[in-house]
């Protein structure tokens, strides 16, 4: 309360000085509390809390006579909600008042509602209603007045009941209701006019001052919807104000949420985002599911979105090595083992990826194991050259180089080139270092599977064999072209090797037994000649030959047709034919692709498996197989010892390296290996390697010699929480396994902490962590921490402290910088105050907790927090920004909340402001008299709107607005007054409507003629 009445004083009742023998006059003394018996005449503001007792109106609240500007502030223990505030008087209600609403507990305020008995002069700018919207800021008239001169009431409702409420959760309702403070601001008394005739009055004030009888403001506690009962606040002090049926404010939180106001889900139960009502299943906060690896979590409402509202709560610090948004996968090094279910804390088990051909040292597929491997290399365990790369080196940021072969010329399956060595592996008619030139005889590498064309020169008309490995030209016989040499020069030709044919109706017969028969029009074209020689058996003929161009061997063809002509059936092969019909002369059959035979019955050669697309071709391949040829129905090829398959083309198990196999080297630990590069497949008894011949991490054994491999003990067995190794080996001279412990581990079995680290290695879960001393301890040195607590025990660099982090006694400066500086001259005294300039503190310094509103980021050490000066403790501050901490707003600036710190006022003290200035929370300036406006630039109601200069109008446009004001008001209240026998108030308001009558009558000679006008039609409506 401000401005409470706490001495003696005289005043009157007004409501008595109507009677004769009432006392007037009482004198208020609130010095010490109400009693009615010994103590009757104190008002102090704690009566107006209502009491329900039958003598409630023996006491009220009452401020100091005359003063117009007095507040009452309620402040509450928490957030709670607010439904209306009534306010009953003894004395005149206010001529003017408004209500606010905090709720940050005081440090900022809005203003509910304004109420006046003239709004448009007490709050200019104020709309007096009715409201647009139910969070419109309205000034009402309702409420003031002289009339009743006590117990009169001030209604104020939260939310007003002719607007429709769909969701009262809706921030816009839930802005209006909930509060933590209450401020009722008495601005304007009523008085009857007398305040100006002092002189003649001794003290006219007496009558005029604010008095309560009880001041309502309900509500209930602030819950959410969440709870449906409150408690007293934990630690309340026991002198505290109590009454039964009190509303307290600590919710008893529902629906697994929490907080003061149950404005949060509960720990671990953040799958669903916190909503306010609890009415249906989709308010109340979900629990985590994080398969049992962690009880903690967190809301991501990306996550949320993204699942379509199924899940949006996130697991933290998951253990058992998991990993993912439900402890669903496992952590990095680690991957799901497909014969555990995700709950069970062994079931993320380590990656076995070789760490020279994997990036990140050994990363794999958290769900499949799968490793991650480097460019150039693949394998289950990232262990091997891709195909068309060699030579696998940790050193290699890529894994492996590249093949330089030429591929036109290198084998299509497998590795191009031997994974080792990088020797090209060429096709079988390519040869060279790259595998970039053909055979003698050979021609067009690329052109072929095998590499390289055969050159397939004419025997007949190439002088040799080969060709050209460039273009594949023979060269050729005179008179003889093409590219095989096959065809004869422009005007040449080629005889056939029937070209020299002699007939046989020219020759002269051995004996007379013969006819020549000439061939008639009509008969088919059988025999080449005019005609044909009948001969009978035992006749002859002689041909006379002169044409012969050189003595060689010749084949001598007699032509011939048999007399007697037979039938034969064709017999066409049902699956190698097209048809069953054949040729008329001959009887062959039409066959399918590499079928022959007269009846479509067999394959060619280098062909198998007669079918419906005819024959395929053999396909043997000519590095595994011993001939062209294959089996006409299996189409098996004829392999080389150790190897296999159809064509020929791979090696038998237990064997790798096609064309020259070789038999898998595994030391008996595996049966198969991989084909192209030989690396043993599936080894057993916790060995890996390519041969085998290692244990698995973990494991420590020489399977090259035949010692098993068995578990790790650092300083127990991997898997079991208490492995801190990344894996074992033994001693090359002792034979003792040793382990290659984890970072910040030590010890023959991994069972102490390094120095610089510390941990109880005893508990489950336990390791070795990195002592937190900010660099002002030596790594080396074994006891500069305590290997169980962390505690830093040697600090260097002239501090001290359990984490090394203040400048010891004597020094001053930045302990995280190792900047500590002796302080010169000073003398250090234990409870010294003043030991160094700017110090201050029984430790010399005192912590500075800078503002991060108002510092500037870009003055701080980067990735680094900001700190103050460690001498004058000025914080970093941004432009407009003030105070040591950087907690305030330069004159000038408002709005430290803001995104970029404090904001320009923007007032104009040219004009319409007192000072540039303006409210360092609210942005308002403070206007000049009869100006207004958030930047005061406008004039007010009441001033010529000639800015800047708002001159007040004339005295008679006051008194003509007041008056004016004053009759609508009452016009409005005479269309609602109903008669009623056992009331006689509609009587007493005609009464006070005569009297502004009167009162309109005798202003007349005052009023402008445009007022005067609308005085005389109003007049006539009320008469």
């Amino acid at each position: 309360l401000l401005n409470q009445h706490g001495s003696k004083e005289r005043y009157i009742i007004v409501l008595y000085l109507k009677t004769q023998n009432e006392q007037k006059c009482f004198i208020c003394d609130s010095r010490s509390p109400y009693n009615l018996h010994h103590n009757p005449n104190s008002h102090r503001v704690e009566n107006i809390i209502t009491t329900f007792q039958p003598e409630h109106k023996m006491s009220w609240w009452q401020s100091e006579n005359g003063v117009h500007e007095v507040s009452i502030q309620l402040d509450l223990e928490s957030m709670f909600r607010f439904s209306h505030l009534i306010l009953t008087f003894k004395s005149f209600r206010p001529a003017a008042m408004l209500v606010e609403r905090s709720k940050d507990f005081g440090r900022t305020w809005k203003v509910f509602r304004y109420f006046a008995e003239d709004c448009a002069n007490s709050f200019p700018g104020v709309s007096e209603g009715p409201a647009d919207s139910i969070d419109d800021l309205i000034c009402d008239s309702r409420y003031s007045g002289a009339e009743p001169s006590t117990d009169g009431e001030v209604v104020l409702k939260a939310l007003d009941p002719t607007f429709d409420i769909h969701d009262p959760y809706d921030p816009t309702i839930q802005e209006l209701i909930t509060l933590t403070n209450l401020r009722v601001n008495f601005t304007r008394l009523i008085t009857l006019g007398d305040t100006l005739l002092m002189r003649r009055r001794r003290n006219p004030q007496e009558k005029y001052y604010y008095a309560l009888y009880e001041m309502v403001v309900r509500g209930s506690c602030f819950c959410n919807g969440h709870a449906s009962q409150c408690i007293p606040m934990d630690g309340a002090r026991g002198d505290t104000f109590t009454e039964p049926g009190m509303v307290h404010a600590k919710c008893v939180c529902q629906h697994n949420t929490a907080g003061f106001n149950c404005e949060r889900c509960q720990d671990f139960y953040h799958d669903a985002p916190w909503r306010p009502g609890g009415k249906t299943d989709s308010d109340v906060c979900r629990r985590c599911y994080c398969h049992g690896h962690s009880e903690k979590c967190h809301f991501d409402l990306a996550r949320y979105l993204a699942t379509g509202g199924v899940s949006g709560g996130v697991c933290d610090d998951c253990r058992n090595n998991r990993a993912g948004p439900q402890c669903d996968l496992c952590g990095p090094y680690y991957y799901q083992d497909p014969q555990r279910s995700m709950d069970d804390p062994n079931a993320c088990i380590p990656c076995e990826c070789n760490p020279d051909g994997s990036v990140d040292r050994g990363l794999c597929d958290p769900v499949t194991g799968q490793c991650v491997c480097k460019q150039n290399v693949e394998g289950e365990r990232c262990d091997r050259c891709k195909s068309g790369f060699y030579g696998f080196n940790r050193d290699d940021p890529s894994g492996c180089q590249l093949c330089r072969c030429n591929f036109m010329g290198t084998i299509r399956t497998g590795n191009p080139c031997d994974q080792t060595t990088g020797t090209c592996i060429c096709e079988p008619f390519a040869f060279g270092p790259q595998c970039d030139q053909c055979l003698p005889g050979y021609w067009g590498l690329g052109n072929t599977v095998y590499g390289c064309l055969p050159c397939d020169c004419d025997i007949g008309g190439a002088l040799r064999t080969e060709c050209s490995s460039v273009d594949g030209q023979c060269e050729c016989r005179p008179n003889m072209v093409g590219l095989t040499c096959s065809e004869p020069a422009p005007g040449y030709f080629l005889a056939s090797l029937d070209f020299y044919i002699y007939e046989a109706e020219h020759a002269a017969p051995l004996v007379r037994d013969w006819d020549v028969t000439f061939r008639t029009p009509d008969q088919p074209i059988t025999w080449t000649g005019p005609g044909f020689v009948r001969v009978q058996d035992g006749a002859g003929l002689r041909f006379n030959v002169r044409n012969i161009p050189a003595t060689l061997h010749y084949y001598v063809v007699v032509r011939y047709e048999p007399e007697v002509m037979c039938e034969y059936p064709c017999n066409c092969h049902h699956v190698g034919a097209y048809a069953s019909s054949c040729s008329k002369f001959g009887g062959q059959c039409q066959c399918k692709p590499n079928v022959i035979g007269r009846c479509c019955d067999s394959c060619t050669p280098l062909t198998y498996g007669l079918g419906p697309d005819g024959c395929s071709q053999c396909d043997c391949d000519p590095s595994g197989s011993t001939a062209e040829l294959c089996d006409q129905t299996t189409g098996q090829c004829s392999c080389r010892e150790g190897v296999t398959a159809r064509r020929c083309d791979k090696c038998n198990p237990g064997y790798y390296g096609f064309p020259l196999c070789r038999r898998c080297q595994c030391n008996g630990l595996a049966d198969i290996c991989d084909l192209v590069t030989g690396d043993c497949l599936d080894c057993r008894e916790h060995s890996s390697g390519p041969h085998c011949e290692r244990c698995k991490d973990g494991y420590v054994g020489d399977p090259v010699s035949g010692q098993p491999c068995e578990p790790c003990l650092c300083p127990d067995v991997n898997g079991s929480g208490r492995f801190f190794a990344i894996s074992c080996n033994k001693d090359p001279h002792s034979g003792a396994p040793y382990c290659e412990c984890l970072p910040g581990h030590t010890g023959l079995n991994c069972d102490s902490c390094a120095p610089g680290y510390y941990g109880d290695l005893r508990l489950p879960g336990g390791q070795c962590k990195e002592c937190c001393c900010n660099n002002n301890i030596d790594p080396h040195d074994g006891e500069a921490c305590d290997t169980v607590t962390g505690e830093c025990l040697r600090c260097l660099h002239n501090t001290e402290g359990p984490r090394c982090q203040s400048c010891k006694r004597g020094y001053y400066g930045n302990a995280f910088a190792q900047d500590c500086k002796e302080m010169a001259g000073a003398i250090w005294l234990e409870f010294s105050q003043s030991a160094y300039p700017y110090v201050t503190g029984s430790s010399c310094c005192t912590w500075c907790s800078c503002d991060w509103r108002g510092i500037d980021h870009t003055k701080c050490p980067a990735g680094s927090p900001c700190f103050c000066n460690q001498e004058t403790g000025q914080c970093p501050c941004r432009t407009g920004v003030k105070g040591t901490l950087c907690n305030e707003c330069e004159d000038g600036y408002w709005n430290l909340d803001g995104e970029s710190g404090c904001q320009q006022c923007n007032c104009d003290p040219e004009h319409g402001t007192i000072y540039p200035a303006c409210d360092p929370y609210t942005g308002e300036c403070l206007c000049k008299p009869g100006v207004i406006g958030l930047f005061c630039d406008d004039c007010a109601p009441g001033h010529d709107t000639n800015f800047p200069a708002c001159e007040p109008c004339h005295a008679c446009y006051h008194l003509g607005e007041k008056t004016v004001s004053d009759v609508r008001r009452d016009i409005e209240r005479i269309e609602t007054i109903r008669p009623c026998p056992e009331n006689d108030r509609p009587i007493f308001e005609l009464q006070n409507l005569r009297n502004l009558l009167d009162k309109l009558q005798s202003l007349a000679n005052v009023t402008a003629k445009d007022e005067l006008e609308k005085l005389e039609e109003l007049l006539a409506r009320i008469r």
